[in-house]
């Protein structure tokens, strides 16, 4: 399913990028279509090159983080992780299902202000009821390291079903992909 490749090298800058005209004709639809798709590649292949991401909750307007290994649907709509039932996450999943997912590369070196990069998922976390079994494999794939937790009966899985990723690199360089976009695909 991951594809890791050269486009995480690739930058796409929203005042520049790939060629179009301005004027309403074909080649501008064409040229943000190009834009979108690429944005998408590289979430893609940045997403498969990391196994862990920060999950943001909230309850009772105390935000809560902890880190979460995950994986990602082929159409990047949903991303999938684990907890067990009496954890903290859980409990505020149940009150409040509006999370962000933040995936990065930083390697706590001060080359990171020049080369990190961050995804962040915005999203709705649901507890997976209909394919359990098959999130569990996915996970399974990613993380082998996991078998015993997903075995355990007090372990669920949930699905973010994304609605916008934000990309940003060098702390200042920032796109964004609608998942609600036909084209977030």
């Amino acid at each position: 399913m991951c594809r890791i490749g050269s486009l995480l090298g690739k930058s796409i800058s929203s005042k520049g990028g790939i060629p179009g005209r301005e004027d309403g004709d074909d080649s501008v639809t064409t040229s943000k279509d190009a834009k979108k798709q690429l944005l998408t590649e590289r979430i893609r292949a940045f997403c498969c090159s990391q196994r862990f991401a920060v999950l943001a909750t909230a309850s009772d307007s105390q935000p809560y983080t902890t880190l979460v290994s995950f994986a990602e649907s082929p159409d990047l709509r949903r991303l999938f992780f684990a907890t067990k039932r009496n954890t903290q996450k859980y409990m505020n999943l149940r009150k409040n299902q509006r999370v962000a997912l933040l995936i990065d590369n930083r390697q706590n070196n001060p080359s990171d202000l020049a080369h990190a990069i961050t995804v962040t998922a915005l999203g709705i976390a649901q507890e997976e009821t209909m394919q359990v079994e098959s999130v569990k494999a996915l996970l399974r794939s990613r993380h082998p390291t996991l078998n015993g937790f997903l075995a355990d009966p007090t372990c669920a899985v949930f699905a973010v079903i994304v609605d916008v990723y934000q990309v940003v690199e060098r702390f200042e360089q920032v796109q964004v992909l609608s998942m609600r976009d036909p084209l977030g695909h």
